[in-house]
């Protein structure tokens, strides 16, 4: 398993950053030129690479070149292709020009990289963090990185992998339902979460794209991180979640939500709460599996009715049997029974379930 990490090249003095600044100037060029020769040639040759004028090394051509491939053939494998790309704000480069030292000083580390000039190498000091301090000490560094550009600073992103956990045999199975106002039920009646809300009504008073904006965001990314870490991984082998897709998208269509509603699912990430409980699934060795959204949150628990009016917002009370209960506790209550039901099945007929 792999995992990606973040560190602002901020410690870097003036003249450093605009080494890195002219370095990029002269990979993007290259990236973006060769990117149009594939369009239009198709291929690119080793002479055409060689004879290419720049202040790159030939090292530093073949990287820029490998890169251009990567862009070009995923272009090429999409169905909606759209306007051709371009490299914006990254340079992907591999262990020759970027190495990451041990430091003896008040940093932890410095990053050695390849500057346009052969004899000299640009030195950045890196401060790690918490978080990242386990990955240091207990996951394998992947040698080579990539270096973004993000509010007129660079970032640098390292790749840390390690062996997978073997899948857990004994635990228990739970299916999680999420939502807006509890970020997780279990279906042990267990709520996860109780402050989502309030953040998502934080993001709505900002400005769209100002600094106080994006600081809202980064504090519901961390809420909901700190969340998914409370769900009992090391009791559970299974976890089930509904495997929902364009959930943003299909809001827009369902004109019996009001606009305020529309606008806070829009600050909502479900697929950020996907991918995140899948990596801690992963790491406990615990079974992720995604089953199909359909009639989980309409579907009476005791008598199997299904009806939309079941629910009514935070309360489900079924139209047949009376059976009342948490709307959102019923609906982790069906995802795992959805999750069960397919494993009587004979595999090779299973729908709906996906399980990682």
């Amino acid at each position: 398993m792999k995992r990606s990490l973040k560190f602002p090249l901020i410690f870097a003095n003036t003249g450093k950053q605009n080494s890195v600044d002219a370095l990029w100037l002269e990979y993007s060029y290259a990236v973006n030129t060769f990117l149009n020769h594939l369009f239009e040639k198709k291929e690119l040759s080793e002479s055409y690479i060689k004879l290419f004028g720049s202040k790159l090394s030939y090292r530093y051509k073949q990287c820029a070149k490998r890169q251009a491939v990567n862009i070009f053939k995923v272009w090429n494998k999409s169905k909606n292709k759209g306007e051709k790309p371009i490299l914006k704000s990254s340079m992907t480069l591999d262990r020759r020009f970027i190495k990451l030292q041990k430091s003896k000083n008040s940093f932890n580390y410095w990053l050695n990289i390849a500057s346009l000039n052969k004899r000299k190498r640009i030195y950045i000091p890196i401060k790690s963090y918490k978080y990242a301090n386990k990955y240091f000490k207990k996951w394998n560094l992947i040698k080579g990185a990539k270096l973004i550009k993000r509010d007129n600073y660079w970032q640098i992103i390292f790749v840390f992998d390690k062996e997978t956990p073997v899948l857990k045999k004994l635990g228990k199975e739970i299916g999680i339902d999420v939502g807006i106002k509890k970020l997780l039920v279990d279906s042990n009646n267990k709520r996860y979460g109780l402050n989502i809300e309030p953040l998502l009504n934080k993001i709505l008073r900002k400005q769209q794209g100002s600094k106080a904006f994006k600081r809202a965001l980064l504090e519901r990314d961390y809420y909901i991180n700190k969340t998914l870490k409370e769900l009992p991984f090391k009791k559970c082998k299974t976890i089930v979640l509904e495997n929902i897709k364009n959930i943003k998208q299909n809001t827009k269509k369902e004109k019996r939500l009001n606009k305020k509603f529309r606008k806070k699912i829009q600050r909502w990430t479900y697929a950020k709460i996907l991918s995140r409980a899948q990596q801690l699934a992963e790491v406990a060795g615990v079974q992720y599996c995604l089953v199909n959204p359909a009639y989980t949150s309409q579907t009476c628990p005791k008598c199997k009715f299904v009806h939309k009016l079941n629910r009514k917002g935070e309360i489900f009370v079924c139209r047949n049997c009376g059976y009342k209960s948490d709307s959102d506790y019923v609906g982790s209550t069906n995802i795992l029974k959805s999750y069960l039901a397919q494993q009587v099945m004979v595999a090779g007929s299973m729908k709906g379930s996906k399980c990682l």
